[in-house]
């Protein structure tokens, strides 16, 4: 008999099987990503639909198959983030981040996607946060984790950044140029290194900040469309 394993997890992907199945996506805090076979989740009564939901980190119990695909023992819900389920556009940035992370993730992938899929669903959540702050810092964060990392300690030319210099992004460098007419400030800088380094509540407390994210994030969601 197959011990159970427990964990916590984060619903990728789901997607109906048979008359009353879902087949799950899931990132694991301790097991990376699996394919789980989620039995009778479509019932009405069902035990296990509760503790599956998008958005939400859920304890969960799993046995491996003798494929790819293993099956769901237990799911109890611990935390459902839907303050935000009233903006589309959080709620379509959220979907796109899941759909990125599942692309991105295997097997093999460690816990610092599952804690950071946890603090996107915590800024999502956060009616102080805008759409713009929450994708910048998902952005800096993301490229952090996965080495892709934005230069934010010096120029593409390894020069520092000036106090009151004007500069461009360059995508191939994931760095920026000092540029008399570019469109980010020493103030951009500032702010993209709160995002490495702060969680993203702390974004909130930025005077000036949803400006400056606004600015910013179109430039920073391309690089990570770019990368990814």
């Amino acid at each position: 008999m197959k011990i159970p394993k427990n964990t916590q997890g984060v619903i990728l992907a789901r997607i109906n099987y048979a008359e009353a199945d879902r087949i799950l996506t899931v990132l694991t805090r301790d097991f990376g990503k699996v394919s789980l076979i989620a039995k009778g989740t479509r019932k009405e009564k069902s035990k296990l639909a509760g503790g599956i939901e998008l958005f939400s980190v859920s304890d969960i119990g799993f046995v491996e198959g003798k494929g790819d695909l293993g099956t769901l023992t237990a799911a109890r819900l611990t935390k459902q983030y839907n303050s935000f389920f009233n903006d589309l556009t959080k709620i379509e940035f959220g979907y796109n981040c899941l759909k990125l992370i599942n692309k991105y993730t295997t097997t093999e992938t460690g816990m610092e996607y599952f804690h950071l899929l946890k603090q996107l669903f915590e800024a999502l959540d956060n009616p102080k946060l805008s759409n713009a702050a929450v994708s910048v810092w998902w952005a800096v964060q993301l490229s952090n984790v996965t080495g892709h990392s934005i230069n934010i300690e010096a120029t593409i030319d390894e020069k520092g950044f000036e106090e009151n210099g004007r500069y461009s992004f360059e995508y191939e460098m994931a760095g920026f140029r000092l540029a008399a007419d570019g469109k980010f400030a020493s103030a951009h800088i500032k702010y993209l290194r709160l995002a490495l380094l702060k969680g993203p509540e702390w974004l909130a407390l930025v005077k000036g900040g949803d400006e400056l994210a606004t600015t910013i994030a179109p430039y920073l969601n391309s690089f990570v469309e770019y990368q990814f």
